[in-house]
């Protein structure tokens, strides 16, 4: 399978508002949930909170191709209410995108 064709694993880093962690997670979590019903080749996703950091939060989402990620982006988010909220209680520090390398062993979560 060429990196084309292959599942991406987006990785955000946000650094979340004091006192604007449950709103931020509540919004993540509506619109996260959302998106893998509704947007095509959107599967699965997993936020972290830092244990040394309380206001540092990984988001890790998993697309059947780096194609149907960016198409995702072209378009209007399915809950810009949530996306708002987001925007408003965090700032998003970096995004990364990595090709996922698929062997008998990989766990597909």
């Amino acid at each position: 399978m060429s990196e084309s064709q292959s599942s991406v694993r987006v990785i955000d880093r946000w650094r979340v508002r004091t006192h604007c962690e449950a709103a931020f997670v509540q919004a993540w979590t509506n619109a996260t949930t959302l998106i893998r019903d509704t947007v095509p080749g959107a599967r699965c996703s997993l936020l972290l909170r830092c244990q040394v950091d309380s206001q540092l939060f990984l988001s890790i989402a998993r697309w059947d191709s780096l194609e149907d990620w960016e198409n995702f982006w072209k378009g209007d988010p399915p809950d810009s209410e949530a996306f708002a909220t987001m925007h408003a209680t965090s700032h998003l520090l970096s995004r990364e995108v990595f090709y996922e390398i698929e062997d008998d062993s990989t766990d597909r979560t």
